[in-house]
């Protein structure tokens, strides 16, 4: 009888994981100068983030109708003032619906105007996750690779890691494009020279060998950057044990279980995320014994067991 039991505690598991509900949270840009946004009109699908870019000037992002001026109340970035090429402001709303949506700046209107146009589904739009973490590498070298799984090129630029609870870093650039399938690979806590596939962050701290990171879309207005929220954070991912900083955060967008985690791989060793785009969670990461940073074939080839079959019978005999 408790052999029977100890089966179906594992196969309702091994079905949960398998049939876990994908959580979407794709992105498309608008940039905001010269008393314009470009594009004016954007297609995406519900649960995807507009994600604004102040490149000049002062303006705003408000929902309502740009001839009457009436804000609709679902979203106001507020008057934001940006300056190229690492000066901007950002803002975002996560669409929920489809629909057409109207949006204006406030002292621009009607003539500075826009809208957004949500589909169920099937719109191309980019979707970027973090896809490997190396923290515990003898040279010393902390690198987080974020990959566009969408099927549109996106813009990282302004956009937020955390690495502890309350604290992100902002990549300080407007424009870091991305195309679909391109990856980029975040360098924490050092110095060096920017290119097309490698970011330097002096400010982002050092990955711990047990820790998690988290990834957010821009936000720069006063008083709505919380780490807490939900519909801003956009993936997420913990090794070595669970509880750290913003977990609860992914666990109520639906990107993580509460205290799960990636269990710690060797020295010189990568965890690598190697499923479908739309999965998360800890049992889609693995052991990389080759680190392959910025577009290197992956190596998903030894699964990490976040529950041996022991760990569970203690768990439930």
């Amino acid at each position: 009888m408790r052999h029977g039991f100890i089966g179906s505690v594992l196969t309702a598991l091994l079905t949960s994981s398998l049939l876990a509900p994908a959580a979407r949270a794709g992105q498309v840009r608008v940039n905001i100068s010269n008393f314009m946004f470009s594009p004016s009109a954007v297609n995406c699908n519900s649960g995807d983030h507009v994600v604004w870019v102040w490149t000049g000037g002062s303006h705003s992002s408000t929902s309502g109708d740009s001839n009457t001026v009436t804000p609709d109340s679902r979203w106001d970035s507020g008057l934001q003032i940006g300056a190229a090429p690492s000066n901007g402001a950002s803002f975002n709303w996560k669409s929920t619906g489809s629909g057409t949506f109207l949006f204006y700046c406030t002292p621009h209107a009607p003539a500075m105007a826009g809208r957004v146009i949500a589909a169920a589904s099937g719109v191309p739009v980019s979707d970027f996750r973090i896809s490997e973490v190396l923290y515990n590498a003898a040279s010393g070298s902390q690198l987080i690779e974020i990959t566009n799984f969408g099927a549109a090129a996106g813009n990282l630029g302004r956009y937020r890691l955390s690495i502890a609870t309350g604290v992100a870093v902002s990549i300080t650039l407007d424009d870091v494009a991305v195309p679909a399938g391109g990856t980029l690979t975040i360098h924490a806590n050092a110095s060096g020279t920017n290119t097309a596939t490698d970011l330097f962050l002096a400010t982002l701290p050092a990955l711990p060998a047990t820790g998690a990171a988290a990834l957010y879309v821009p936000n720069t207005k006063p008083g709505a950057t919380a780490l807490t929220d939900a519909n801003q954070i956009i993936d997420f991912v913990q090794w070595g044990a669970g509880g750290g900083g913003n977990e609860a955060t992914a666990v109520a967008a639906a990107f993580w279980g509460s205290g799960a985690f990636v269990p710690a791989v060797a020295a010189g060793h990568s965890i690598e995320y190697c499923d479908a785009p739309l999965r998360h969670g800890a049992t889609h990461w693995y052991d990389n014994p080759t680190p392959n940073f910025s577009g290197g074939a992956n190596n998903c080839l030894t699964p990490i067991r976040p529950s041996s079959w022991g760990r569970i019978k203690s768990l439930y005999r």
